[in-house]
């Protein structure tokens, strides 16, 4: 509908489905691309948008029962985001349940041990 008015795909940097992606690189992917990133948690609309500052990236997350959109930055970027894209299953859980040496064993990172524990409690 737009297309003749305006050149730009609206959809490009939305996250609206799943990808064939392990947690990690998907956190990646929307963090390079300062995506927009939709979701539905049990019936609840929700959605974030990922903005860097320089190295930086933080995230504004909009949640319709709360008068005002959150800002979260730092470690707690990280974690909340990796969260809320879990819980919208947008990525390879499976990799998590048959692989845990991947997410808590030795050559492990930080983000990893985030995604097994955040995994852990969804589930």
């Amino acid at each position: 509908f737009f297309e003749n008015v305006l050149p730009v795909d609206m959809l490009e940097n939305v996250l609206f489905d799943r990808k064939n992606m392990l947690y990690e690189e998907l956190l990646e992917y929307v963090t390079r691309n300062e995506m927009l990133v939709t979701c539905c948690i049990d019936a609840h609309f929700t959605a974030f948008q990922v903005i860097r500052d320089g190295r930086k990236a933080f995230l504004l997350y909009y949640d319709p029962q709360k008068p005002d959109l959150q800002r979260v930055s730092g470690d707690g970027f990280r974690t909340f985001a990796l969260f809320l894209l879990m819980k919208c299953n947008y990525a390879d859980s499976q990799h998590i349940q048959e692989n845990k040496d991947h997410y808590t064993g030795i050559s492990s990172n930080a983000t990893r041990r985030i995604i097994y524990q955040l995994w852990r409690k969804i589930n």
